[in-house]
């Protein structure tokens, strides 16, 4: 599949009518995003052993519903993408990622809310396993899921959630991290004020792995603590502190326990620069739909492993220097703890780190186009899980939004 006649004719086509969408048309619930992305990696394999750089061609048209209906809200996401690579032609992929959500208000004081997604796309390159990396390996992620709350508008709210989802990989060798998850859950809410709100609730996390040889289910028992706080226009923060117990199938497997957890804050003073600062303490049993857990970016890969503790602390500083220029300075750093607790041969704590820097410039060239570019420098040091590696990217996008 090639989306680039596609996209050129759109964005053709896009550039004519700006000025009647530029002249306020009437709002409308669906959205046409076409981009295109060219990046250069000159370690592609991500292993200092075995540099090699590659170019990477990608086109996206996506589509989106966003509609509120009374108390009723409506929101979908439906993109396809044809990533092409000059040199590991090998690697040519087509991804899909389909998400949407429902959320109504039902009777006074309840509300029902309901969500799925499903991604296929290639696994990272650093998250394939063996010593050839460089193979085409497919990663599908599906899931879905739905919550209750009663309480709305008031002081108080329970909330009970359940989630279900499934990973997948298409490469005999990784089959292995095939997994079955569910997750249910019960919280109360507290809201202080309108901008404030704290919860407390239990979840329990199962985890099926049908073709893993060394432990078939991994349960998580996870307390968790709450808060949200939204100033419009200048400050927002949510975080959750997490204590979680792990037990393993078959049971003479140890099992564990420990602390995770997130914070998310962003911060919009007067004048032109924000500043966004985003924390996470996570394990294996974290879902994330691409395969990886970040803090607030898309740079820090983590290993579906259960043993993995992975703390990512991302910075971010952006400047919008006129109505159209934008500059943002991203600084990544995160560090592996591998504990081999599974083989009783081998006890000892396995870490690594990864570090990134990042600067990117965007301009907005109409309301209905986009474009940037970013710069990024990243290393990673080795561990029994990961290897060692260093290396530059450059990444530069054109994107077209008809809304």
């Amino acid at each position: 599949m090639s989306l680039r006649p596609v996209a050129a004719a759109v964005l053709c086509l896009g550039v004519l009518a700006s000025g009647q969408a530029m002249a306020g048309e009437d709002d409308t619930p669906l959205s046409l995003t076409l981009a295109q992305y060219l990046s250069r990696d000159n370690n592609f394999a991500k292993d200092d052993s075995f540099k090699v750089g590659e170019t990477i061609s990608t086109s996206i048209a996506q589509v989106g519903l966003n509609k509120s209906y009374g108390r009723q809200t409506y929101r979908a996401n439906a993109k396809l993408s044809a990533q092409r690579y000059k040199n590991y032609d090998i690697l040519n992929n087509d991804g899909k990622d389909v998400n949407g959500s429902f959320t109504t208000g039902l009777f006074r004081d309840w509300l029902v809310s309901a969500n799925g997604t499903y991604n296929e796309s290639l696994n990272t390159i650093q998250n394939n396993v063996g010593t050839n990396r460089l193979v085409r390996n497919i990663r599908k992620y599906r899931d879905g899921g739905f919550s209750v709350q009663y309480g709305n508008g008031g002081t108080w709210a329970i909330a009970g959630s359940y989630d279900a989802n499934r990973r997948t990989y298409s490469l005999d060798s990784q089959k292995y991290q095939n997994a079955n998850q569910t997750s249910k859950g019960l919280k109360v809410i507290y809201f202080a004020s309108d901008v404030l709100n704290y919860s407390l609730g239990m979840r329990r996390v199962v985890t099926d792995y049908p073709d893993n040889p060394s432990y078939s289910e991994v349960a998580d028992r996870n307390v968790d603590l709450s808060t949200n706080w939204q100033v419009k226009g200048l400050s927002n923060l949510s975080a959750t502190l997490t204590r979680r117990s792990t037990s393993y199938t078959p049971s003479d497997i140890a099992g564990n326990s420990g602390w995770t957890g997130s914070l998310n804050w962003g911060y919009t003073p007067q004048g032109i620069i924000s500043y966004n600062l985003g924390f996470s303490r996570t394990t294996g049993t974290d879902r994330s739909k691409f395969g990886f857990a970040t803090a607030g970016g898309d740079t820090v890969t983590v290993k579906n492993n259960n043993n993995t503790l992975t703390t990512s602390l991302v910075a971010s500083a952006r400047a919008q220097l006129t109505g159209k220029v934008g500059l943002t300075l991203t600084q990544t750093a995160t560090r592996f703890k591998v504990q081999s607790s599974l083989n009783d041969s081998i006890s000892k704590a396995y870490g690594s780190y990864y570090h990134a820097t990042s600067f990117s410039m965007d301009y907005q060239a109409l309301r209905s186009l986009s474009l940037g570019c970013s710069y990024q420098r990243y290393s990673q040091g080795a561990d029994v899980y990961r290897r060692k590696y260093t290396g530059n990217s450059v990444d530069c996008n054109a994107n077209f939004t008809i809304d």
